[in-house]
């Protein structure tokens, strides 16, 4: 098993997030012109911390395609590593109507990963 000190473990995991999507209850959306967003991490994202989290944040705005019709109500925002769904962070539920654009504000998506666990 590999050690690696706490800071390069973090942006290991910031630089591996290739999408974020939106989710029903632990249910991707789909249809009405739902699609994941492609993220570049080093453009994209950043960490910060305190004495006891560190937090990886959208430092631009990010932006989900305009809706060709309603889509099921999200609750939860996904975050990807290729393929693979690894986070899902719970938001205040939204639903979204046909010509709606979602859009995640600089800031708003924060992923809190505790510095010690006990």
């Amino acid at each position: 098993m590999a050690l690696y000190p706490r800071d390069a473990f973090i942006n290991n995991i910031m630089n591996s997030i290739t999408a974020i999507g939106l989710f029903n209850s632990s249910s991707e959306l789909s249809g009405g012109n739902y699609a994941r967003v492609s993220i570049t991490p080093s453009t994209q994202l950043q960490v910060t911390s305190d004495a006891t989290n560190y937090y990886i944040t959208n430092k631009v705005q990010i932006n989900f395609p305009k809706a060709t019709s309603d889509w099921v109500e999200f609750n939860q925002v996904g975050i990807f590593a290729g393929g693979n769904l690894w986070f899902l962070i719970d938001v205040s539920p939204r639903t979204v109507r046909a010509n709606d654009q979602v859009f995640i504000d600089v800031g708003q998506l924060k992923l809190i990963i505790p510095k010690s666990i006990t």
